[in-house]
């Protein structure tokens, strides 16, 4: 039978079992997963007698530490199950976990809360090993338990060592922070080893598939180059015959192989481009400029399909060291996506912007489209993946790897059914003319834009 308890007798456990991470902060996974396997060992080595309370959540490694303690002879563990921790509204039931135990020579309280966990799989707890924290969480636990009379007079009776000093949580809670600190470099390390991994392999990837990409190429070029060379020749010779029947249409026709062997010979370039390093011919360039050439370059063919081409810049310079030509192309990818996503009668905007928060240039280009599907936004910056059925799924991919070895990068800052922006996003940068010392410089406000 479960006792019924006023709502205002309830114990907040919360703040019980939070008093134990006052001075504890975060901790990793691992670091409370090798202190409550801990706790089980010492209880198995010494044969001690008594309750175990427990809640592992959905935590396999956990569970395991559950069923072992469930092994015990002298044990009896106490899983505490969804619905009686409902019981408890003090305490939060969805991301608590806790471990309370209660020998005759050893007690001991591990509580972690999984809400602030994070890439490192930190928990948010602590844990005491003085007999009285223990049994007073005990007792409060109990209470919302079935059989709670029962288990209360257990815990009552439960033979407690009093032999309890500071010293001992102390010198345990070194250890544990010597523990944590080695599991953070651990983790640490092993993330930089996955890095390296992935970069290697794919090092080696885009080796073998360059190399693929370089022969395939090549025997394409071949017939590709004597296409265009007897086109040219017919080209030529059509035009010093007299006005023959159909002369334009020969024309026109002979125009069209040309335009297609050219725009194959730039998928070609593209393929073999991609797998080799990239040499910067670094220059210092107001990237105002870049925006407006480039939108004038492409304004022509939206105009042709009806769609607006629009910039917005600051009023001062924002002057970058940067290779023109592979910022200009990757500007250029973004510009023709966002011209072939866009239907209509609706508009693209190129922006340059900073942020006086962010030491970072964005070059935003946000259109009206469809935008971007999550199954596509995991992929969309992997080679040779895309969305288009004649593209070669390197635009995206090629513009990153530019802009990454600018010391920046190429993201989808933002997609919905209303529209997507993308940006290239690079490294703001300091210059000092020569004919100026630092001190002389003419003051002003930075241009700012929100981004």
């Amino acid at each position: 039978m479960v006792s019924q308890q006023p709502a205002e007798q309830a114990v907040n456990l919360d703040g019980l079992m939070g008093h134990l991470s006052a001075s504890a902060g975060l901790y990793s996974r691992e670091t409370f997963l090798n202190l409550v396997s801990c706790i089980v060992r010492l209880i198995r080595q010494y044969h001690l007698k008594g309750l175990v309370f427990h809640r592992f959540l959905g935590d396999g490694d956990f569970k395991t530490l559950g069923v072992a303690l469930q092994q015990l002879p002298n044990i009896t563990a106490l899983e505490v199950t969804d619905e009686e921790i409902g019981r408890c509204l003090s305490l939060d039931s969805q991301n608590s976990g806790f471990l309370i135990a209660l020998t005759n020579q050893f007690c001991a309280t591990v509580y972690w809360s999984t809400v602030s966990q994070d890439t490192y799989g930190m928990f948010d707890g602590g844990w005491t090993f003085h007999p009285g924290d223990s049994k007073t969480i005990a007792l409060q636990v109990a209470r919302y338990m079935d059989n709670d009379a029962d288990l209360t007079e257990r815990i009552e009776n439960t033979p407690l060592d009093r032999r309890f000093d500071e010293k001992i949580t102390g010198f345990i809670t070194q250890l544990v922070n010597n523990l944590e600190t080695r599991n953070r470099e651990l983790t640490l390390a092993l993330s930089q080893v996955r890095q390296l991994n992935a970069k290697v392999l794919d090092h080696e990837r885009l080796a073998a598939i360059g190399q693929l990409c370089s022969v395939i190429a090549h025997e394409i070029r071949n017939p590709l180059g004597l296409i265009d060379l007897y086109a040219k020749i017919i080209e030529n010779q059509i035009m010093k015959l007299e006005v023959p029947e159909g002369k334009e249409l020969l024309e026109k026709n002979l125009q069209l192989i040309r335009s297609a062997t050219s725009s194959l010979e730039g998928i070609l370039s593209e393929l073999t481009s991609y797998a080799r390093p990239l040499e910067l011919a670094l220059e210092r360039i107001d990237l105002r400029e870049l925006v407006i050439e480039v939108v004038d370059m492409f304004s022509p063919q939206y105009a042709e399909k009806g769609i607006s081409l629009n910039w917005r810049l600051p009023s001062t310079p924002i002057e970058a060291e940067i290779d023109l030509r592979r910022i200009k192309q990757a500007l250029i990818n973004l510009v023709k996506n966002a011209l072939e996503a866009s239907p209509a009668d609706t508009s693209v905007e190129v922006i340059l912007a900073t942020r006086s928060n962010d030491e970072r240039i964005f070059i935003k280009v946000q259109d009206q489209g469809k935008g971007v599907d999550k199954k596509s936004q995991e992929k969309l910056f992997t080679p040779y993946f895309s969305t288009k059925g004649n593209g070669t799924g390197l635009g995206l991919a090629h513009s990153k790897k530019i802009l990454q070895a600018h010391g920046g990068t190429v993201a989808l800052l933002q997609t919905s059914e209303a529209g997507s922006t993308f940006a290239l996003i690079l490294p703001k940068q300091e210059f000092i003319t020569l004919d100026k010392l630092p001190d002389q410089q003419e003051s002003g406000e930075e241009a700012v834009i929100d981004v």
